[in-house]
Protein backbone atom coordinates (compact mmCIF):
# COMPACT_ATOMS: atom_id res chain seq x y z
CA UNK A 1 0.00 0.00 0.00
CA UNK A 2 1.45 2.97 -0.77
CA UNK A 3 1.62 6.46 1.18
CA UNK A 4 -1.00 8.15 -0.55
CA UNK A 5 -3.62 4.93 -0.72
CA UNK A 6 -2.72 4.77 3.39
CA UNK A 7 -3.79 8.09 3.97
CA UNK A 8 -6.94 7.94 1.60
CA UNK A 9 -7.94 4.41 3.71
CA UNK A 10 -7.35 6.73 7.69
CA UNK A 11 -9.38 9.46 6.36
CA UNK A 12 -12.11 6.98 5.36
CA UNK A 13 -12.00 5.44 8.66
CA UNK A 14 -11.97 8.73 9.89
CA UNK A 15 -15.48 9.75 8.51
CA UNK A 16 -16.93 6.14 9.33
CA UNK A 17 -16.68 6.38 12.75
CA UNK A 18 -18.00 10.19 12.82
CA UNK A 19 -20.41 8.98 10.88
CA UNK A 20 -21.44 5.94 12.94
CA UNK A 21 -21.16 7.95 16.39
CA UNK A 22 -23.46 10.39 17.80
CA UNK A 23 -25.44 12.80 15.52
CA UNK A 24 -24.75 16.16 17.31
CA UNK A 25 -20.99 14.45 16.92
CA UNK A 26 -20.74 13.73 12.89
CA UNK A 27 -18.84 16.55 11.86
CA UNK A 28 -15.89 15.53 13.54
CA UNK A 29 -14.84 13.93 9.97
CA UNK A 30 -10.99 13.79 8.70
CA UNK A 31 -10.99 17.32 6.59
CA UNK A 32 -12.55 19.04 9.67
CA UNK A 33 -8.64 17.89 11.65
CA UNK A 34 -6.62 17.67 8.37
CA UNK A 35 -6.93 21.03 7.19
CA UNK A 36 -6.79 23.10 10.87
CA UNK A 37 -3.94 25.36 11.33
CA UNK A 38 -1.88 24.04 12.87
CA UNK A 39 -2.01 20.84 10.44
CA UNK A 40 -1.97 17.21 12.21
CA UNK A 41 1.81 16.61 12.88
CA UNK A 42 0.46 12.40 13.63
CA UNK A 43 -2.94 11.03 12.97
CA UNK A 44 -3.61 7.31 14.00
CA UNK A 45 -6.40 4.89 14.45
CA UNK A 46 -6.37 2.87 17.40
CA UNK A 47 -7.85 -0.24 16.44
CA UNK A 48 -9.37 -3.17 19.41
CA UNK A 49 -7.99 -6.72 19.90
CA UNK A 50 -9.88 -7.97 16.83
CA UNK A 51 -8.21 -5.20 14.65
CA UNK A 52 -11.44 -3.33 14.15
CA UNK A 53 -11.58 0.44 14.34
CA UNK A 54 -12.25 2.23 17.74
CA UNK A 55 -10.81 5.57 17.93
CA UNK A 56 -9.30 7.86 15.49
CA UNK A 57 -6.70 10.67 16.44
CA UNK A 58 -4.99 13.89 15.00
CA UNK A 59 -3.01 15.08 16.78
CA UNK A 60 -1.15 18.90 16.80
CA UNK A 61 1.84 20.40 18.62
CA UNK A 62 2.25 23.26 20.90
CA UNK A 63 5.83 24.08 21.63
CA UNK A 64 6.48 25.92 24.94
CA UNK A 65 10.41 26.57 24.93
CA UNK A 66 11.94 23.13 25.34
CA UNK A 67 8.68 21.27 25.98
CA UNK A 68 6.25 19.62 23.13
CA UNK A 69 2.58 19.10 24.07
CA UNK A 70 0.53 16.78 22.00
CA UNK A 71 -3.19 17.94 21.39
CA UNK A 72 -6.28 17.08 19.67
CA UNK A 73 -6.96 19.20 16.54
CA UNK A 74 -9.46 19.59 14.61
CA UNK A 75 -11.29 23.60 14.83
CA UNK A 76 -11.64 24.95 18.42
CA UNK A 77 -15.60 26.04 17.98
CA UNK A 78 -17.76 24.42 18.20
CA UNK A 79 -15.46 22.01 20.76
CA UNK A 80 -12.96 19.44 20.09
CA UNK A 81 -13.17 15.65 19.97
CA UNK A 82 -12.48 12.10 19.09
CA UNK A 83 -14.76 10.08 16.78
CA UNK A 84 -15.00 7.05 18.67
CA UNK A 85 -16.63 3.63 17.62
CA UNK A 86 -20.57 3.79 19.35
CA UNK A 87 -21.49 0.86 21.97
CA UNK A 88 -17.35 0.18 22.26
CA UNK A 89 -16.34 -0.89 26.01
CA UNK A 90 -14.36 1.20 27.79
CA UNK A 91 -11.71 -2.06 28.33
CA UNK A 92 -11.68 -2.37 24.76
CA UNK A 93 -10.79 0.78 23.97
CA UNK A 94 -8.15 1.48 27.27
CA UNK A 95 -5.88 -1.48 25.48
CA UNK A 96 -6.30 0.77 22.35
CA UNK A 97 -5.24 3.29 23.57
CA UNK A 98 -2.74 1.51 25.70
CA UNK A 99 -0.93 0.36 21.78
CA UNK A 100 -0.48 4.01 21.07
CA UNK A 101 0.78 5.93 24.90
CA UNK A 102 4.23 6.51 22.55
CA UNK A 103 2.24 8.41 19.96
CA UNK A 104 -0.19 10.21 22.69
CA UNK A 105 2.94 10.95 25.07
CA UNK A 106 2.79 11.54 28.88
CA UNK A 107 0.49 14.36 28.60
CA UNK A 108 -1.95 15.01 26.06
CA UNK A 109 -4.59 17.58 25.83
CA UNK A 110 -8.36 17.80 24.59
CA UNK A 111 -10.37 20.69 24.87
CA UNK A 112 -12.52 22.55 24.71
CA UNK A 113 -15.11 19.77 25.41
CA UNK A 114 -18.38 19.79 26.74
CA UNK A 115 -19.46 17.57 29.72
CA UNK A 116 -21.92 14.87 29.96
CA UNK A 117 -20.91 13.91 26.13
CA UNK A 118 -21.13 9.76 26.50
CA UNK A 119 -18.26 9.51 23.70
CA UNK A 120 -16.30 11.88 25.66
CA UNK A 121 -16.92 9.80 28.91
CA UNK A 122 -16.06 6.59 27.45
CA UNK A 123 -12.78 7.70 26.36
CA UNK A 124 -11.91 9.39 29.89
CA UNK A 125 -12.85 6.30 31.46
CA UNK A 126 -10.26 4.50 28.67
CA UNK A 127 -7.82 6.21 29.00
CA UNK A 128 -7.49 6.47 32.76
CA UNK A 129 -7.81 2.12 32.74
CA UNK A 130 -4.55 2.64 30.68
CA UNK A 131 -2.39 4.65 32.63
CA UNK A 132 -3.12 8.53 32.25
CA UNK A 133 -5.05 10.55 34.83
CA UNK A 134 -7.49 13.50 33.59
CA UNK A 135 -7.12 16.59 34.96
CA UNK A 136 -9.94 19.34 34.14
CA UNK A 137 -9.75 22.74 33.46
CA UNK A 138 -13.35 24.59 33.58
CA UNK A 139 -13.94 27.24 30.84
CA UNK A 140 -17.25 28.00 31.77
CA UNK A 141 -21.17 27.35 30.97
CA UNK A 142 -22.18 26.60 27.20
CA UNK A 143 -26.12 28.42 27.12
CA UNK A 144 -28.20 26.88 24.99
CA UNK A 145 -32.14 27.22 23.57
CA UNK A 146 -34.35 24.11 23.78
CA UNK A 147 -35.79 25.21 20.49
CA UNK A 148 -38.06 22.09 20.18
CA UNK A 149 -39.61 22.97 23.34
CA UNK A 150 -39.96 27.05 22.99
CA UNK A 151 -41.18 26.20 18.88
CA UNK A 152 -44.05 24.73 20.59
CA UNK A 153 -45.02 27.05 22.54
CA UNK A 154 -46.99 30.14 21.13
CA UNK A 155 -45.97 32.30 23.11
CA UNK A 156 -42.37 32.41 21.85
CA UNK A 157 -41.55 34.71 21.22
CA UNK A 158 -43.86 36.60 23.27
CA UNK A 159 -45.96 39.42 21.66
CA UNK A 160 -44.05 41.85 23.21
CA UNK A 161 -41.22 40.53 21.34
CA UNK A 162 -42.46 40.20 17.90
CA UNK A 163 -44.24 43.38 18.16
CA UNK A 164 -40.14 45.32 18.97
CA UNK A 165 -38.92 43.24 16.06
CA UNK A 166 -41.01 44.48 13.83
CA UNK A 167 -40.57 48.26 15.03
CA UNK A 168 -36.83 47.27 14.48
CA UNK A 169 -37.04 46.39 11.14
CA UNK A 170 -39.21 49.59 10.28
CA UNK A 171 -36.50 51.66 11.72
CA UNK A 172 -33.87 50.07 10.13
CA UNK A 173 -35.32 50.35 6.54
CA UNK A 174 -35.84 53.61 7.38
CA UNK A 175 -32.16 54.15 8.53
CA UNK A 176 -30.51 52.33 5.35
CA UNK A 177 -33.38 50.99 2.84
CA UNK A 178 -34.67 47.78 1.90
CA UNK A 179 -34.21 44.54 4.42
CA UNK A 180 -32.57 41.93 2.45
CA UNK A 181 -31.63 38.21 3.99
CA UNK A 182 -29.93 35.34 2.46
CA UNK A 183 -29.33 32.08 3.85
CA UNK A 184 -27.21 29.67 2.96
CA UNK A 185 -25.36 26.04 3.61
CA UNK A 186 -21.83 25.31 3.08
CA UNK A 187 -22.63 24.05 -0.52
CA UNK A 188 -24.07 27.08 -1.85
CA UNK A 189 -21.99 29.62 0.13
CA UNK A 190 -20.03 32.19 -2.09
CA UNK A 191 -16.92 34.43 -2.00
CA UNK A 192 -19.13 37.51 -1.91
CA UNK A 193 -21.27 36.17 0.84
CA UNK A 194 -17.45 35.63 2.83
CA UNK A 195 -16.81 38.95 1.86
CA UNK A 196 -19.61 40.37 3.43
CA UNK A 197 -19.20 38.69 6.78
CA UNK A 198 -15.71 40.05 6.66
CA UNK A 199 -17.09 43.86 6.38
CA UNK A 200 -19.52 43.11 9.20
CA UNK A 201 -17.03 42.13 11.63
CA UNK A 202 -14.61 45.06 10.52
CA UNK A 203 -17.20 47.56 11.19
CA UNK A 204 -18.58 45.20 14.71
CA UNK A 205 -16.82 45.64 17.96
CA UNK A 206 -14.27 42.78 16.82
CA UNK A 207 -13.11 45.16 14.49
CA UNK A 208 -12.67 48.01 16.73
CA UNK A 209 -9.95 45.46 18.94
CA UNK A 210 -6.50 46.27 18.54
CA UNK A 211 -5.12 42.96 17.73
CA UNK A 212 -7.97 42.85 14.91
CA UNK A 213 -9.89 40.74 17.25
CA UNK A 214 -11.10 36.87 16.92
CA UNK A 215 -12.68 37.19 13.44
CA UNK A 216 -13.70 34.03 11.81
CA UNK A 217 -13.72 35.53 7.85
CA UNK A 218 -11.87 39.20 8.31
CA UNK A 219 -8.65 36.57 9.44
CA UNK A 220 -7.40 35.21 6.08
CA UNK A 221 -6.28 31.89 7.96
CA UNK A 222 -9.66 31.26 9.26
CA UNK A 223 -11.41 32.14 6.34
CA UNK A 224 -9.38 29.53 4.12
CA UNK A 225 -10.28 26.77 7.10
CA UNK A 226 -14.32 26.99 6.56
CA UNK A 227 -13.47 27.07 2.53
CA UNK A 228 -11.48 24.47 3.33
CA UNK A 229 -14.31 22.47 5.13
CA UNK A 230 -16.35 22.98 1.87
CA UNK A 231 -14.73 20.31 0.12
CA UNK A 232 -16.13 17.58 1.94
CA UNK A 233 -19.07 17.07 0.88
CA UNK A 234 -20.86 15.95 3.76
CA UNK A 235 -19.19 19.54 5.56
CA UNK A 236 -20.29 21.95 3.47
CA UNK A 237 -23.71 20.72 4.10
CA UNK A 238 -23.43 20.62 7.66
CA UNK A 239 -22.28 24.43 7.78
CA UNK A 240 -25.02 27.04 7.71
CA UNK A 241 -25.05 30.75 7.56
CA UNK A 242 -27.14 33.98 6.38
CA UNK A 243 -26.50 37.63 6.09
CA UNK A 244 -28.89 40.34 6.33
CA UNK A 245 -28.60 43.65 3.97
CA UNK A 246 -30.23 47.07 5.07
CA UNK A 247 -29.79 48.61 1.39
CA UNK A 248 -26.57 48.15 0.33
CA UNK A 249 -24.76 47.47 2.88
CA UNK A 250 -23.84 44.08 5.37
CA UNK A 251 -25.65 44.53 8.38
CA UNK A 252 -25.63 41.30 10.25
CA UNK A 253 -24.90 37.34 10.05
CA UNK A 254 -24.79 34.43 11.51
CA UNK A 255 -22.83 31.26 10.96
CA UNK A 256 -22.16 28.03 12.41
CA UNK A 257 -22.43 24.03 11.73
CA UNK A 258 -25.28 21.61 12.17
CA UNK A 259 -24.99 17.97 13.67
CA UNK A 260 -28.18 16.23 13.94
CA UNK A 261 -30.75 18.57 15.47
CA UNK A 262 -27.88 20.45 17.45
CA UNK A 263 -27.42 23.70 15.76
CA UNK A 264 -24.13 25.28 16.58
CA UNK A 265 -23.49 28.99 16.67
CA UNK A 266 -19.54 29.60 15.37
CA UNK A 267 -20.19 33.29 15.01
CA UNK A 268 -22.80 36.06 15.07
CA UNK A 269 -22.30 39.73 14.69
CA UNK A 270 -23.23 43.20 13.49
CA UNK A 271 -22.12 46.17 11.35
CA UNK A 272 -22.35 48.89 14.94
CA UNK A 273 -23.71 51.71 12.98
CA UNK A 274 -26.72 49.59 13.51
CA UNK A 275 -26.38 49.13 16.89
CA UNK A 276 -29.77 51.18 18.34
CA UNK A 277 -32.28 48.70 16.27
CA UNK A 278 -30.48 45.08 16.81
CA UNK A 279 -30.46 44.36 13.38
CA UNK A 280 -27.95 41.03 14.86
CA UNK A 281 -31.53 40.48 17.08
CA UNK A 282 -33.77 40.50 14.40
CA UNK A 283 -31.03 38.22 12.31
CA UNK A 284 -31.22 35.66 14.69
CA UNK A 285 -35.02 35.55 15.74
CA UNK A 286 -35.32 34.63 11.96
CA UNK A 287 -32.93 32.52 12.00
CA UNK A 288 -33.97 30.35 14.66
CA UNK A 289 -37.57 30.25 12.85
CA UNK A 290 -36.64 28.67 9.91
CA UNK A 291 -34.13 26.09 12.32
CA UNK A 292 -37.55 25.20 13.76
CA UNK A 293 -39.17 25.08 10.83
CA UNK A 294 -36.73 22.56 9.44
CA UNK A 295 -36.79 20.35 13.11
CA UNK A 296 -33.93 21.45 14.45
CA UNK A 297 -34.00 20.53 18.12
CA UNK A 298 -31.39 22.68 20.24
CA UNK A 299 -29.60 25.64 19.75
CA UNK A 300 -25.63 25.76 21.09
CA UNK A 301 -24.35 29.08 21.60
CA UNK A 302 -21.39 28.82 23.18
CA UNK A 303 -20.01 29.78 25.68
CA UNK A 304 -21.04 32.94 28.23
CA UNK A 305 -24.19 35.28 27.60
CA UNK A 306 -23.29 39.17 27.59
CA UNK A 307 -26.94 39.59 28.73
CA UNK A 308 -28.72 38.91 25.24
CA UNK A 309 -28.80 35.02 24.97
CA UNK A 310 -31.06 34.84 27.77
CA UNK A 311 -33.02 37.23 26.88
CA UNK A 312 -33.66 35.07 24.02
CA UNK A 313 -34.52 32.22 25.71
CA UNK A 314 -31.37 30.69 26.53
CA UNK A 315 -30.32 28.97 29.46
CA UNK A 316 -27.00 27.51 30.84
CA UNK A 317 -26.13 24.24 29.86
CA UNK A 318 -23.14 21.97 30.06
CA UNK A 319 -20.19 22.86 31.29
CA UNK A 320 -16.87 23.06 29.00
CA UNK A 321 -13.66 21.86 29.87
CA UNK A 322 -10.07 21.78 28.83
CA UNK A 323 -8.95 18.22 29.71
CA UNK A 324 -4.97 17.17 30.48
CA UNK A 325 -4.24 13.61 30.17
CA UNK A 326 -0.73 12.41 32.28
CA UNK A 327 0.93 9.51 32.39
CA UNK A 328 2.42 9.11 36.08
CA UNK A 329 0.67 10.34 39.44
CA UNK A 330 3.66 12.17 40.47
CA UNK A 331 3.32 14.25 37.26
CA UNK A 332 -0.30 14.52 37.46
CA UNK A 333 0.36 16.18 40.68
CA UNK A 334 2.77 18.55 39.77
CA UNK A 335 0.27 19.66 36.98
CA UNK A 336 -2.89 19.84 38.78
CA UNK A 337 -2.88 23.38 40.93
CA UNK A 338 -1.34 24.55 37.79
CA UNK A 339 -3.96 23.11 35.12
CA UNK A 340 -7.14 23.30 37.46
CA UNK A 341 -6.96 26.39 37.82
CA UNK A 342 -10.21 28.41 36.39
CA UNK A 343 -9.19 30.68 33.79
Amino acid sequence: MTHNEQRVGEAAIFDALAKSGPADRAFLRHRWFAVGNPAPATSFVATDDAGAPCAAFALVERRKGPFVLCEVGGCYWPFRGVPVAPRIAASDLSRALARHKNDLGRVWRLGPVETGDASLENLIRASRMAGWQVLSRPLGKVFELDLAALAADDGWPSTKTRRKNRWRKRRLKEDGGPLRTVFFSGADWTADHRDAMARIEAASWLGKLGDGGDTKFRDPAMRRYWEDLCNDRVLAEMLFGSVMWIGDVPAAFTFGIQAGGVRYYIANNYDERFTQFGPGRVLLYEDFARAAAHGTERISWGLGDAGYKSEMGAKAGPDMVDLLFVRGALLAAALRPWWERPV
